[in-house]
Formats: structure tokens, sequence, C-alpha cells
């Protein structure tokens, strides 16, 4: 992929990135995660690494070192990242009082 070469690929690029930013607070894992995510979409591919989910960088870096360049062994190795990190996330959430008014 030549980023450099296409206006189309860098504005992709950039707004990717900045995506990821948000999602992951380490530039250099960012970059990463964006330049997959990249490669997935331009592959007709849903992204990578999620855009809702915040993830631990460290663990994202070795979800994407482990798989290497295959698209799909990366994907496997953070979605189950993802898995892991949900739960966590959903069990801090309250629940709303007209919620439990239903039950």
């Amino acid at each position: 992929m030549d980023i450099e070469r296409s206006a189309d690929l860098q504005r992709r690029y950039a707004a990717e990135y900045a995506a990821m930013l948000r999602v992951i607070g380490d530039r250099d894992v960012a970059r990463e995660a964006a330049l997959l995510n990249l490669r997935a979409l331009l592959s007709d591919q849903q992204r990578i690494v999620p855009l809702d989910v915040r993830l631990p960088p460290d663990r994202l870096a070795d979800a994407v070192a482990r798989g290497k360049d295959d698209l799909a062994a990366i994907r496997r190795g953070v979605s189950s990242l993802v898995e892991r990190e949900q739960p966590a996330r959903l069990e801090r959430l309250p629940l709303r009082p007209h919620l439990e008014r239903e039950r």
C-alpha cells in the first residue's frame, strides 16, 4: 500500500489514524492499527480494530505481532482481545432505574 502517492489514501489513513488515537492511547500502536484497518477496508473487509472499544496498547501490539502480516490471524487475535475487554466494560455500566421497574 503506497499511501504517499495517493491523496485519497492519505485522507483515509489520516481519518483512520485519528479514530484509532481515540481508541488506543499509544501513537505507534494507533498508527499500526490504522494501517491494518485501511488494508482491511481496501480489501472490502470490516475494520480489524473496532472504533467502539478502548483497547490496551500493549495487548493490541501483541495481538498484531502474533498475526504477522496475515489479516485473518490478526483479526482473530484482536477479536479475542475485544471479547475479553468488553465484558469488563459492560459490568461497570449502571442499570437504569426504568429498566428495573419493568422486570
